[in-house]
């Protein structure tokens, strides 16, 4: 599974910089599937996430907050594998 699921605050101040890893992310991995997720608090909750933005990774959740785009290239480049 190559996928990156990108959960976010709908209108937050991090929402320019998920938005501009994912384009960073499917430009360098095409092969790889990148979803974007913006959620309300309330779908936050449901879903389980106390923070946003989340970054999952092939169904595991990654990290909360903003990765550097070097961070993040790693670590998919390393499931790539």
């Amino acid at each position: 599974m190559r996928r990156v699921d990108l959960y976010f605050h709908n209108g937050c101040l991090s929402q320019p910089s998920i938005l501009s890893l994912a384009k960073d992310i499917e430009a360098a991995y095409p092969t790889w599937t990148v979803t974007l997720h913006p959620l309300s608090a309330d779908e936050a909750n449901a879903i389980g996430f106390k923070a946003l933005p989340a970054i999952v990774i092939n169904g595991v959740t990654t990290l909360f907050g903003t990765p550097s785009r070097e961070w993040l290239s790693e670590i998919i480049r390393m499931c790539d594998q």
